[in-house]
């Protein structure tokens, strides 16, 4: 599941409050609704890491006023889970709680993990321009240096 826009998870997080109301009245598809919400999830971290992080898209205004009121809308639904997982199914809310966990501590990891390669690219690329800047001023100096010689030993 991939996010494209903020449109679209708008749209996303409808279908979920949908299956959030199903499970509320029959007890079926908690685990169809955990798999979405986790999917929900990571894809809305996706699209955040990449467009906060490009210099073609970045988010407007407006796009991070709704992309904040999209991520309180994913929070209620996993509260709303948590609800109906404590009624419906004690054991299973405490697997759950240990795999959330874990999937969050793996989250903040690999937005770690982002930031610190954004971090070692804009330093090679620092270190690249400082070394191509050295070389050409380099060439520039041992070119003027070798007119010179020929210049004054040359003829």
């Amino acid at each position: 599941m991939i996010i494209e826009s903020v449109a679209a998870a708008s749209a996303i997080l409808s279908s979920l409050n949908t299956l959030i109301k199903q499970a509320n009245e029959s007890g079926q598809g908690i685990q169809q609704l955990m798999g979405t919400i986790s999917d929900f999830g990571e894809a809305l971290t996706n699209f955040e890491v990449e467009r906060k992080s490009s210099t073609f898209k970045p988010l407007s205004q407006s796009e991070i006023l709704r992309l904040t009121q999209i991520k309180k809308s994913y929070e209620r639904y996993w509260k709303d889970v948590h609800d109906i997982l404590l009624v419906a199914d004690p054991e299973t809310l405490e697997a759950f709680k240990q795999a959330k966990a874990d999937q969050e501590r793996a989250r903040k990891e690999h937005l770690r993990l982002i930031a610190k390669r954004q971090k070692e690219r804009r330093e090679l690329m620092h270190q690249l321009a400082v070394g191509g800047l050295v070389l050409v001023l380099g060439g520039m100096i041992a070119i003027g240096v070798l007119v010179f010689i020929v210049k004054t030993f040359g003829g």
